[in-house]
């Protein structure tokens, strides 16, 4: 049976701009050629990884999106496969892709972008009310311990403490819709509390400092993605007083 070409394109990214942000891109290929690889073959779940460096290591944990490919799938089968980024850290990423069933796919290639957004904080926009999302504060899976990869985005966090001695701010957390309600709450008041006391312990006073845990309640995009669910788990802090 002849193969037949079938091109399928599961993310189209537009990368306008991002202000203050480190980026770096790169593409990927890899076929039967490559020790390992069992995407070409069917029946059951077979899993390819692929681990790609960054040129220059990220000052913080970044965000990874693919666009992928698919290559010479053989004619009259279900291409069921995904791809992802996994184990994400400063140094770079992991790439797995899993197809499954009567799959056969002779060939995966695409490309990938990333890029972290640093926390600035203008003198201008220090008002009452204003919040400011912390795009690079990251815990355990389900747990309120802060991971190393956060140190960074709370150190500006209190340095802009430090610097603006009558500042008090609410620092409060967020999650996905993935739960039930009340652990979404609890678990956000946690993550919250958490961020906290890692600023606490850089010589800021606890009573400048309000949390609160806001679960789902609050969420910045639809659910419906794992993308929209990622966004939505998150810690932010807004200006109570100036």
């Amino acid at each position: 049976m002849l193969n037949k070409i079938k091109y399928f394109i599961v993310l189209t990214l537009f990368v306008t701009s991002f202000s203050l942000a480190q980026m770096a891109s790169g593409d990927f290929f890899f076929d039967k050629s490559v020790s390992g690889y069992t995407l070409d073959k069917n029946g059951g779940e077979r899993v390819v990884e692929k681990e790609v460096n960054f040129s220059v290591p990220f000052e913080s944990k970044p965000q990874v999106y693919i666009s992928v490919t698919v290559v010479d799938a053989a004619n009259k089968t279900k291409i069921r496969y995904s791809a992802e980024a996994k184990a994400v850290s400063r140094d770079g990423f992991i790439l797995k892709v899993t197809s499954w069933g009567d799959t056969q796919i002779n060939g995966i290639g695409g490309n990938w972008f990333a890029h972290a957004e640093k926390l600035e904080i203008k003198k201008e926009e220090v008002a009452v009310g204003t919040t400011f999302q912390l795009n690079n504060v990251y815990f355990d899976f389900n747990k309120a311990t802060l991971l190393a990869d956060s140190y960074d985005e709370l150190d500006r966090v209190a340095k802009f403490l430090q610097e603006n001695a009558k500042v008090e701010i609410e620092l409060s957390g967020h999650t996905d819709n993935v739960g039930a309600d009340k652990y979404n709450l609890e678990l956000s008041q946690k993550r919250a509390d958490a961020a906290k006391v890692y600023i606490v312990s850089k010589g800021i006073a606890e009573n400048r400092i309000t949390t609160k845990g806001y679960g789902k309640t609050k969420p910045l995009t639809s659910n419906a993605t794992d993308a929209g669910r990622e966004q939505n788990r998150r810690v932010e802090f807004t200006i109570l007083k100036n």
